[in-house]
C-alpha cells in the first residue's frame, strides 16, 4: 500500500506535520510506503502518487484559505487521476481562529471534485482530537505531534479497511 502526502510549506510548520503525519503511519504501519512531497520544492513523484490507495493533503492557512501553490496544484491537476482513493488533509495556522476550518474545507471540497474519499477522524473513538482535518497552530509543531501521528495512522487503517486485497 502507498500512501502520498501532498504539502506546501513556507516556513517548515506544514513540513513538520507531514513528518509526523508519515511517521505515526510507519509507526503503526511499517510495511507501508509513504512519500511526503512538498509543491514549492517540485518533489511531487507523479508515479507513487498514482499508485498511492491514500493521499494526505497539506498547506498553511492563508487569508482563511489554502495556499495558492496548493490551488493551483490542485487547478492544473486535471490529468491526474485521484478517483477512488481516500483523501485527507491538514493545515498549519498562526491562530486556530484564521481560518483553519475553512482552509480544511477547502481542501475537502477539491478531493470531492476529483472523485475522492473523504477521510473524516469522527466517529466512534471520541478520543481524536480532529474531524475534518488535523491543524497545528502557533510557531512550534511539537505540541501537536501526537495529534498529527495519531491522522497518519488512522488515515492508513481506513485505508487498509478500503482497499486491502
Amino acid at each position: 500500500m502507498n500512501i502520498s502526502i501532498i504539502y506546501v510549506s513556507q516556513t517548515g510548520n506544514t513540513e513538520e506535520a507531514a513528518e509526523y503525519i508519515r511517521d505515526g503511519i510507519l509507526a503503526k504501519y511499517p510495511f507501508v510506503q509513504v512519500m511526503a512531497m512538498d509543491i514549492r520544492e517540485n518533489e511531487v513523484d507523479m508515479e507513487f502518487l498514482e499508485q498511492s490507495d491514500a493521499v494526505i493533503f497539506g498547506t498553511p492557512v492563508y487569508f482563511t484559505s489554502l495556499s495558492w501553490e496548493l490551488k493551483r496544484w490542485f487547478d492544473n491537476s486535471s490529468r491526474i487521476n485521484l478517483k477512488g482513493k481516500l483523501g485527507a488533509a491538514f493545515v498549519t495556522a498562526k491562530s486556530p481562529t484564521g481560518g483553519v476550518d475553512t482552509a480544511i474545507m477547502e481542501m475537502v471540497r477539491y478531493m470531492l471534485l476529483k472523485g475522492m474519499l473523504v477521510f473524516s477522524g469522527a466517529g466512534a473513538q471520541t478520543a481524536h482530537r480532529f474531524q475534518i482535518g488535523a491543524a497545528g497552530t502557533g510557531n512550534d509543531m511539537e505540541p501537536y505531534a501526537e495529534q498529527f501521528e495519531e491522522m497518519g495512522a488512522c488515515v492508513a487503517q481506513t485505508a487498509l479497511k478500503l482497499f486491502r486485497q
